[in-house]
């Protein structure tokens, strides 16, 4: 027996009838089943799967010549026997496991923030599943659901959930549970992998009262994202560290209630980074590591305000490759623009005293209040020259003192 890439093959050996399209964990790798048959000269049913972790892979779907599926990366394919792989649990099962069984204290993780869930030491009476508010399953396997209201009727008051590193396959899957939740805010995805829906406002309902979202490592692209961000209407927070997006595209009619933007690890093209400048409400931006080495408003000449990024107040641009003053010196276009963090760039690691790398940077950047995480007092004196005026600075946490020429 041989199927093809989308088709479903019959139940055979403890195989899902929808067994392609699948994800399944294999010796602690995840993947995703692209083929289901045999392998000539060898008997039996195989799975055909891509890895999440293209290095876990041999070959691009091939076997002695013949092709059986296709791959992303040229070693991203496997074949394996059914026995070696789990299909996973639905949610239901998997919320059992955690909270009837154990009762030890756990933490719910968006990006680089960590809530400290409270109140799991001991599940009392007053403390049951069907009271839960925050539920974290990250790695318990879970496939979706195969029930459309059991879910509502066992845990109605899920607020904060964390269902990374699971074996989800689709957003439809993902809704079939979410929409369950009507109290759901803040919801982890990372690490999974979501083929997109074919009509993604039919899955708005499920979604509707999210704030908080993060898919950090789901193998995005900016255009993906683009096509599933009518899915979450009032989204404010989005956190898409470490995906695949490069050139950026202007969100029209999408993600207008975005305050917090996390875009850190991802190759980002910088001549792109203004078609987010349109964001109305863009408060914090995360750029760090990607490879940036420009940043340009040339809406407007130096010493003017541009009109991208009217709300922006938090830049990160940690660990790129930004050399030239020039590119902060464009930093104070941004009228908002008060916190700034530019740590491991090339432009402040060749200066041998990092105070003074510090003191270059405020000086370009005027309105700022915050520096590489160190607040900056604001001006204490002011000494009139004939043709210049010195302002003085200090920093909370160093005896060093900024004089800036205006």
């Amino acid at each position: 027996m041989r199927v093809k890439d989308g088709e479903q093959p019959a139940m055979e050996e403890g195989v899902p009838s929808d067994a392609v399209g699948r994800r399944i964990s294999c010796d602690g790798e995840r993947a995703t089943v692209r083929f289901v048959g045999t392998v000539p000269p060898t008997k039996g049913v195989w799975l055909g799967v891509e890895w999440d972790n293209p290095e876990r892979g041999k070959h691009d779907g091939s076997h002695e010549g013949v092709h059986y599926f296709t791959c992303r990366h040229p070693t991203g394919g496997s074949f394996v026997r059914p026995k070696k792989a789990s299909f996973g649990v639905d949610f239901l099962t998997a919320l059992r496991q955690r909270y009837e069984k154990e009762r030890e204290g756990m933490e719910f993780t968006i990006s680089t923030c960590t809530l400290e869930m409270v109140g799991f030491q001991e599940l009392s009476e007053k403390q049951r599943v069907e009271n839960l508010k925050e539920v974290a399953l990250r790695s318990f396997e879970v496939w979706g659901t195969a029930s459309r209201n059991e879910i509502q009727k066992t845990a109605p008051d899920v607020e904060f959930l964390d269902l990374s590193q699971n074996l989800l396959s689709s957003w439809e899957a993902l809704a079939a549970i979410t929409e369950q939740m009507e109290k759901l805010r803040a919801l982890q995805m990372g690490y999974n992998r979501l083929t997109l829906p074919s009509d993604p406002s039919s899955l708005t309902h499920a979604f509707t009262n999210l704030r908080v979202l993060a898919l950090p490592d789901c193998g995005l692209t900016w255009p993906e994202v683009l096509q599933c961000a009518c899915m979450w209407p009032s989204v404010e927070e989005l956190y898409l560290r470490e995906n695949n997006i490069t050139d950026l595209q202007r969100p029209v009619d999408v993600l207008q209630s975005l305050t917090h933007l996390d875009l850190s690890r991802n190759p980002i093209t910088s001549e792109t980074l203004t078609e987010i400048g349109k964001l109305p409400q863009l408060d914090t931006l995360n750029l760090s590591e990607t490879g940036l080495t420009s940043i340009e408003f040339n809406d407007v000449p130096p010493g003017s305000k541009t009109a991208m990024f009217p709300a922006l107040q938090k830049l990160t641009l940690m660990d790129n490759k930004i050399a030239e003053w020039w590119v902060v010196n464009e930093l104070e276009k941004l009228r908002s623009l008060v916190q700034l963090m530019l740590q491991r760039n090339p432009l402040m690691e060749r200066e041998r005293n990092p105070q003074t790398a510090c003191q270059l940077a405020i000086a370009r950047v005027g309105q700022l209040t915050k520096l590489n995480n160190t607040s900056i007092e604001g001006t204490e004196i002011e000494i009139e020259n004939d043709m210049k005026t010195l302002q003085f600075y200090s920093v909370e946490d160093g005896d060093s003192v900024l004089v800036r020429w205006s």
